[in-house]
């Protein structure tokens, strides 16, 4: 059994505020006791899940896609990291990097910036735009200050031939460390249904903070629409509705705003267990309906919603209606929305525990 959905418990940290960082490297905690054991472990949980934690520094990471530790390596045009994850069910390699300060700064957030700029523009081949995370994202990620980027990957001359990708980075400092997580995939995969649940899901359960770090709970809510998994399958009811629809006789220029709407829902629905407020929910269904003129797909909108209970049925509804009116694809292909944004999203509520 999988128990329970996924609960963000409370931060532990003394404080949120940016710390002055010391210009001095510091020391890293110790491996643990055990000679050559290594301190990164990755434990399955349920369903695509698995718990990746690093017992130097307390943190953790709870990543679907059925992940699998891989080998660090200095090839040409890859960074350097402490420990590498990729997945098993998407073209996403995951990279994880502790370390002490490379440069004086005055604040923790400057560091972040700092490093994030420094990081980003050596691996972008220009200068990336980069982003302070709000105080939210800070209390979730348990850090003192965080920084985040996104970028294109130019082809390396070292490795030539090496397919366009496109890295989220995300630099989070606590207690004077200097942690670097970044994920790098396809530059086209960033379009792909898949590649918004996933990072709907990885933004939200990274936590450095060694009080908190057994992250439990279920990643993928039961619902009517999807199954669990970055590419669930749909669920009977939804999928027969769906094979209708495609027939339907929907015109182009509708087909492109729905498609449009629906790719918008697809990158904000949030992270899949997270229960959707009525307004949200009722919001997302106006902004469709303002789009449809199909009599049919209006009234399927209309009653898919009232099934409509978590991030993850939104997302689902989403898709399954993408796949039938996207006539480009095949079905069985997970289609590729246009327009897909590469944003943090706002983090699932904390629930705190008294």
């Amino acid at each position: 059994m999988c128990g329970p959905p996924y609960q963000r418990h409370d931060m532990h940290l003394g404080s949120k505020a940016p710390n002055a960082v010391p210009s001095s490297n510091s020391p890293l905690p110790p491996a643990p006791p055990g000679g050559n054991a290594s301190p990164f472990s990755l434990t399955p949980g349920c369903d695509d899940t698995a718990l990746y934690q690093d017992a130097r520094t307390g943190f953790s990471h709870l990543l679907p896609g059925r992940p699998t530790l891989g080998m660090p390596t200095l090839r040409a045009g890859e960074p350097p990291a402490d420990a590498v994850i990729h997945l098993q069910d998407a073209p996403i390699t995951l990279r994880y990097r502790t370390e002490a300060p490379s440069f004086a700064a005055a604040s923790a957030a400057e560091l972040a910036r700092g490093t994030a700029e420094r990081f980003a523009g050596w691996r972008a081949q220009t200068r990336v735009s980069v982003d302070w995370a709000n105080d939210t994202w800070l209390a979730a990620w348990g850090v003192e200050a965080a920084a985040v980027a996104a970028y294109d990957i130019p082809e390396s001359a070292n490795a030539p031939g090496s397919p366009p990708a496109r890295e989220d980075l995300f630099v989070l400092v606590r207690q004077g460390v200097v942690m670097l997580v970044s994920w790098t995939y396809p530059r086209g995969f960033i379009d792909d249904p898949a590649y918004a649940t996933f990072a709907s899901v990885g933004e939200a359960t990274m936590v450095w903070d060694a009080a908190r770090w057994e992250q439990r709970g279920r990643v993928w809510p039961e619902g009517p629409f999807l199954g669990p998994g970055l590419f669930g399958a749909p669920k009977a009811k939804y999928s027969e509705i769906a094979r209708q629809l495609a027939a339907l006789p929907v015109a182009l220029e509708e087909r492109s705003q729905v498609l449009t709407i629906l790719s918008g829902i697809v990158t904000s629905a949030g992270a899949p267990w997270v229960p959707l407020a009525p307004d949200i929910a009722e919001g997302n269904k106006r902004a469709l309906l303002s789009a449809v003129r199909n009599a049919r797909l209006g009234v399927f909108v209309d009653e898919a919603f009232a099934d409509v209970r978590t991030a993850h049925d939104l997302r689902g509804l989403a898709i399954i209606l993408g796949r039938a009116l996207d006539v480009r694809r095949p079905s069985s292909i997970p289609p590729s929305l246009p327009g897909v944004a590469n944003q943090l999203r706002p983090p699932p509520p904390v629930r705190l525990h008294y």
